[in-house]
């Protein structure tokens, strides 16, 4: 649905409902994406009126739970996300029998945990401060610079519980609407952990948002040698069968496709006699990154991870564990030759037109996948209007097939409160906007649908460039005489 569409759908619900007159706060409880987390709580500060008050933001340490406390239509709003995996923001929304899927649990994973709206302390969240933040404002149209007051190092609140417990902080909450990396017709991954139905959800409006890429990051400490068996630089580009061999567990060392794994994380040291173990750093079932991973570049899915092998494979909940696991502070810490897939903000040190920069992950670099890659931060322009399309540029021109839409899921019959629907449909329509996702601070790892010059009818459809033919011009500037930089 267009965002004008949906926009217009807003207003009219709330002129229908009217503006609440109570000054009690409407909790909003939405979760799933890890990967997408960082854009999706982004997108309340272009939701939020930031003429009506002040906008708080909270969020746990890893980055998996989110509290914004705003207003919206002259109320009070919580808007709570829980990033935990992208069937989270599928199997719950769906449910429309009051049972344990509404309230955030399903096959055995637990409930969703959110911070503490009344009072954030109880999750562990400590005094705010003011920070300004650059984004797109829907209303005013242009671009605006606001202080709001945040913390981000909440230390309490988990992705998940088992059970309720006696404090507000781990009450089960009903799902009113969600976020997943791929479509629900796309999951059905296995993992230690168990198997995901595949296929659930006739109650949900699908609504596509962005274009989310992914990447393959392999530890430092993986090598390219020469014939002597000498270590002569880090991998830098992986074929799609060299993935498909890794991932399935046809290649098990790395000297078998040429590679050497150094005993030191920088990989400085020299290449050691073996075994040159390849350790992989993956997803449970129920992740979008799995599910995004196992339709696109797999294909299908390694029957053979149905089963845990000790030292080898590494199994996180959510982004944030693959990405301790590959930088050597969680799974598997002290063991080399990791390698992993994971969102590309993740993995993805900034661009040089982002202020203040942000990192890669420690002691791991992203590669190459078949000479491209989605997100390429080497490009050095430090002026954003130049730089972005530069950064992106192997993405939109379907060079670069590690992708996916993000894709919000919402209640077809709405949640039962005309304002909480108005709140999620402008939730919806705000990240569909081009402009909003182009100014949004986390901006140089998502892109907007628009900008796309092949797209994907499916998750595991390869890149179609059908839009060639009303967009020539364009096409031919950005994309023609493209080549990746040169990577052995």
């Amino acid at each position: 649905m267009k965002t004008n569409q949906l926009a217009a759908i807003a207003v009219a619900v709330l002129g229908l409902a009217g503006v609440a007159s109570t000054a009690e706060a409407i909790d909003v409880y939405a979760g799933g994406s890890s990967a997408g987390r960082q854009f999706i709580n982004e997108v309340p500060l272009s939701v939020c009126d930031h003429t009506a008050g002040p906008i708080t933001h909270y969020r746990s340490a890893n980055n998996n739970v989110h509290l914004w406390q705003c207003t919206f239509a002259g109320q009070p709003f919580n808007f709570n996300y829980s990033a935990r995996g992208s069937s989270d923001g599928v199997y719950p929304v769906d449910d429309t029998t009051a049972g344990d899927r509404s309230r955030g649990r399903y096959n055995g994973k637990g409930y969703m945990g959110y911070i503490d709206a009344t009072n954030p302390a109880t999750s562990g969240c400590g005094t705010t401060a003011p920070v300004n933040k650059t984004f797109y404002d829907v209303d005013t149209a242009s671009t605006v610079t606001i202080s709001i007051n945040e913390n981000t190092t909440c230390t309490n609140p988990p992705s998940a519980v088992t059970t309720d417990y006696p404090t507000p902080t781990f009450v089960r909450q009903p799902m009113h609407f969600g976020y997943s990396d791929v479509q629900f017709t796309s999951f059905g991954q296995t993992s230690p952990a168990g198997t995901e139905p595949a296929d659930p959800a006739p109650n949900v409006t699908e609504n596509r948002l962005m274009v989310l890429p992914f990447s393959i990051v392999v530890q430092n400490s993986v090598r390219r040698v020469d014939s002597a068996g000498n270590n002569i630089g880090p991998v830098q580009n992986l074929t799609q069968t060299e993935i498909e061999q890794i991932f399935s567990r046809q290649v098990r060392d790395w000297r078998e496709l040429g590679y050497a794994v150094t005993n030191d994380i920088a990989g400085t040291q020299a290449v050691p006699s073996g075994p040159h173990n390849v350790r992989l750093c993956m997803r449970e079932f129920g992740s979008g990154s799995k599910a995004t991973f196992d339709q696109v570049l797999m294909k299908e899915e390694a029957a053979e991870w149905a089963a845990t092998t000790n030292n080898i494979a590494f199994y996180s909940a959510s982004s944030s564990g693959v990405k301790t696991c590959l930088d050597n502070t969680g799974a598997g810490i002290g063991l080399f030759g990791k390698i992993g897939y994971i969102d590309s903000f993740e993995a993805t040190a900034s661009p040089a037109y982002i202020t203040p920069a942000t990192a890669a992950i420690a002691n791991s670099h992203v590669v190459n996948i078949n000479g491209f890659r989605g997100v390429d931060a080497t490009v050095a322009d430090a002026v954003k209007a130049t730089a972005r399309p530069a950064v992106l540029k192997a993405l939109r021109c379907g060079k670069s097939e590690f992708w996916v839409n993000l894709e919000a899921y919402t209640k077809t019959a709405g949640t039962g409160d005309a304002t909480r629907d108005a709140f999620i449909a402008r939730m919806v329509s705000d990240a569909q906007n081009t402009t909003v996702i182009e100014n949004l601070p986390a901006n140089w790892a998502f892109e907007a649908p628009a900008y796309m010059l092949a797209i994907k009818a499916e998750d595991r459809s390869a890149p179609d460039h059908e839009n060639y033919a009303g967009r020539a011009a364009e096409y031919d500037s950005q994309c023609r005489g493209f080549y990746a930089s040169p990577n052995p």
